[in-house]
C-alpha cells in the first residue's frame, strides 16, 4: 500500500476511497506543486507571464498527458486521479494549472476523432510537452452558442482556407497547434446547405495564422491568453479533424469532460480559500463568542465538501465509460460558485489581510469569477440541466 503520508489533510476522509494509483497521482501533484515556491506563484500572476518550463516540467511527470492510455505517449492514468491533480494545482495557484488542463482538452478529439496520421503526430508530441495545445471555439459574438460561429473554411485544392478570429484563448500565445471549430463553406462560398461546423488541427506556423490581440485580465492571468486571427490562414486537408459538419460534436464531447477539470480546480480554489479563512480564524477569536463565525465556516466547508462530492462522481461517471453531461454541469455551477462564494467571504474575514497576495486568497476569488463564465457560463449550464429533465 501507498503511504499516505504528506497527502493533503482536508482529502483524509477520502483517502481510504482512492487507488493505489490515484494517490500515487495526487502525491506527484502534492510534490510538483511544493517545488514550485510562493514568490515564482506570485509573480506569474502579477507579472502574467506564462511558465512553459513549468508545463514541460509538469509534462515530465506524466501529468501532460494522464487520462488516456499508453498508446501514443499517453499516461494510463484515470480521470479522477486527473481531477485530483487539477485540485491540488488549483489549491496553491500553480501557474500551469488551466494551461494543463487544456492541453489535455485538445488531446481528447485528437484521440477520440482524430486519423492515425494525426495521432502519431500530435498526441507523443503532446505528452512530452514538445507541444502545448490550444482550443479555438469562442469568438467575439459566439461563445456558449456554438451555432453562432462565424469562422469560415472554403477547399481549395488540397488545402482549407480559414478566415476569421477567436478569443479568450488559453495558451493562445504560446502553444504550438490549435484546435479550431470553423463553418464549412460550399465552393460557391455559400453556407446554404454546407456540412456546417467542422474540426481542424491548425499549426501556428501555417501561413495566414497570426497572434492578435493578447490580455490582461482581471483573473486567470499568466496562461498567454489571446486573440488568435485567421487571414487566408491555410490548413492541409489532412487537418481536418473528424468529418466534416461533425464539428460540434467534437467540440461539445471534449468540453463536457473539460467541464469536471474546471470543477475539479474550483474545488480546488474554494478549498485554498477555505484553508487561508480557517489560518486567519484560527489566530483570532474575535466573533466566535456569539457561534455566527463557527456557522459561517460551517456553511463555507459545506458548500467545498458538495463541489467535491459532484466532482468525484463526474470524474468516476467519465471512467466508467458513461460521461454524464448533466452531473458534469451540475458539478461545474457547484464548483465555481462555493469557490467565489468562499472566496469572498474569506476576504471579507481576513479584511485587509484578505488582499494581501500571500495568502492568494484574492487571486483564487479573481479566477473563481473565471470559472463561472468560460466553457459554458454558469446560466447555461442551468438551462441545459433543465432541458436534459424536460426533453
Amino acid at each position: 500500500m501507498l503511504k499516505t503520508d504528506g497527502l493533503p489533510a482536508h482529502l483524509a476522509k477520502h483517502l481510504p476511497l482512492f487507488s493505489n494509483d490515484q494517490k500515487k497521482w495526487l502525491a506527484k501533484a502534492v510534490a510538483f506543486a511544493d517545488s514550485i515556491s510562493l514568490e515564482e506563484t506570485k509573480r506569474s500572476d502579477s507579472e502574467n507571464t506564462f511558465r512553459r518550463d513549468l508545463f514541460e516540467a509538469a509534462c515530465r511527470e506524466g501529468l501532460g498527458a494522464l487520462p488516456f492510455p499508453t498508446t501514443y505517449g499517453g499516461s494510463g492514468g484515470d480521470y479522477l486521479s486527473f481531477v485530483l491533480v487539477n485540485e491540488e494545482f488549483a489549491r496553491r495557484c500553480v501557474p500551469v494549472m488551466s494551461s494543463l488542463g487544456v492541453h489535455v482538452l485538445c488531446q481528447e478529439p485528437v484521440y477520440r476523432h482524430g486519423s492515425e496520421d494525426q495521432k502519431k503526430k500530435y498526441l507523443p508530441n503532446s505528452s512530452s510537452g514538445k507541444f502545448l495545445a490550444a482550443f479555438g471555439l469562442t469568438e467575439p459574438n459566439a461563445g456558449s452558442d456554438t451555432a453562432a460561429i462565424s469562422t469560415t473554411a472554403k477547399l481549395s485544392a488540397d488545402e482549407y482556407i480559414l478566415n476569421g478570429t477567436k478569443t479568450f484563448i488559453t495558451s493562445g500565445a504560446s502553444a504550438d497547434y490549435f484546435i479550431v471549430m470553423a463553418r464549412l463553406l460550399n465552393d460557391d462560398g455559400s453556407k446554404e446547405g454546407s456540412p456546417g461546423i467542422t474540426a481542424f488541427i491548425v499549426e501556428k506556423d501555417f501561413p495566414g495564422f497570426q497572434i492578435g490581440q493578447k490580455f490582461d485580465m482581471l483573473g486567470m492571468r499568466g496562461y498567454s491568453t489571446c486573440e488568435i486571427v485567421f487571414s487566408d490562414c491555410r490548413v492541409p486537408k489532412a487537418n481536418m479533424l473528424g468529418a466534416p459538419g461533425d464539428g460540434r460534436k467534437v467540440a461539445l464531447g471534449s468540453l463536457a469532460k473539460g467541464r469536471v477539470t474546471i470543477a475539479a480546480q474550483a474545488t480546488g480554489w474554494a478549498q485554498g480559500a477555505l484553508d487561508a479563512a480557517l489560518k486567519v480564524v484560527a489566530s483570532t477569536e474575535h466573533g466566535r463568542e456569539s457561534g455566527q463565525l463557527d456557522y459561517l465556516i460551517g456553511s463555507l466547508v459545506l458548500m467545498v465538501e458538495s463541489a467535491r462530492a459532484l466532482t468525484y462522481q463526474a470524474a468516476r461517471s467519465i471512467d466508467s465509460g458513461e460521461s454524464d453531461v448533466t452531473l458534469a454541469a451540475m458539478a461545474k455551477i457547484q464548483a465555481t460558485d462555493a469557490a467565489m462564494k468562499v472566496s469572498t467571504e474569506a476576504i471579507s474575514l481576513a479584511q485587509e489581510k484578505g488582499l494581501e497576495s500571500d495568502l492568494l486568497i484574492e487571486r483564487i476569488f479573481r479566477d473563481a469569477k473565471a470559472g463561472q463564465i468560460y466553457e459554458g457560463t454558469n446560466q447555461i449550464q442551468r438551462m441545459l440541466i433543465a432541458r436534459s429533465l424536460l426533453k
